[in-house]
């Protein structure tokens, strides 16, 4: 059992997989590079009593942080139940170049999907989105290079833009399955504007990327992915877990290397 902790900016992620480091892994096999249990925390430290270590008795662990160095108390508190445990940074060896002008300042996250979607789909060229509080835009060419991406505010930043703004607009709701195309008051109007516009956005994306890359795949995560993966019809792939594939993929490069 592999474990994989991806700390963003408010959760953590623990996700476990079964490959064992040293066995063969067969990355067309969708099964094997998907989780067989994921925990959510907002405090890591609840997951380092060590019960949860016994159950899954993880072999192997890479942590990835996108709190650059401020967490390193929890990363040491981790290699003291896992021995063969390391820290996924710009440094550790990925199957993609990185092309980014500065490689530690891009986001652990960011690289780790672009590793995901290499996996899934090598040797195709890729859209990644990620939706979630910021949307993140990346390019993965069909060689394997990451030449970059464009970050943009999520469906709150942007509805809580127009609250905080203007003097009376309302911080509306949204529910999953609520994507209207046209406002009939004004928080159906927010609605509408926030969702149909990052619509409209991602199809841009892919309409522009496309003309340069006619193979373009595009990927979907990210928490916000659940409103537009039934929206968007050009060779869209909704993968909820791609960060959690790269890294777990670079795990097992890293150790089998």
């Amino acid at each position: 059992m592999n474990l994989i902790i991806d700390q963003g900016n408010s959760v953590c992620k623990w996700a476990f997989f079964e490959n064992a480091p040293g066995a063969k892994t067969d990355y067309t096999r969708l099964d094997a590079l998907e989780p067989v249990a994921i925990f959510y925390t907002q405090h890591p430290e609840e997951m380092l009593s060590g019960e949860i270590f016994k159950q899954f008795k993880p072999r192997a662990a890479i942590y990835s942080s996108v709190l650059n160095r401020t967490d390193d108390v929890k990363y040491e508190a981790i290699k003291q139940n896992i021995n063969l445990c390391f820290r996924f940074d710009s440094t550790t060896p990925i199957p993609v170049k990185n092309n980014y002008s500065q490689p530690q300042s891009l986001g652990a996250d960011r690289l780790a999907a672009a590793v995901g979607a290499w996996t899934l789909a090598p040797g195709k060229p890729s859209l990644i989105v990620d939706l979630g509080t910021a949307i993140t835009y990346d390019l993965l060419t069909a060689e394997g290079v990451y030449e970059g991406g464009n970050i943009a505010p999520g469906i709150y930043l942007r509805m809580k833009a127009l609250h905080e703004n203007t003097k009376a607009l309302p911080l509306p709701e949204i529910s999953v399955g609520n994507f209207p195309e046209f406002g009939k008051d004004t928080p159906s109007a927010i609605k509408a504007g926030v969702l149909q516009g990052i619509f409209h956005e991602i199809n841009g994306y892919i309409l522009q990327h496309r003309q340069k890359h006619p193979e373009l795949l595009t990927f979907l995560t990210g928490g916000d992915l659940i409103y537009f993966a039934g929206k968007l019809k050009s060779d869209i792939f909704a993968r909820p877990n791609l960060v959690l594939t790269g890294l777990h993929r670079i795990l097992i490069d890293y150790v089998n290397s």
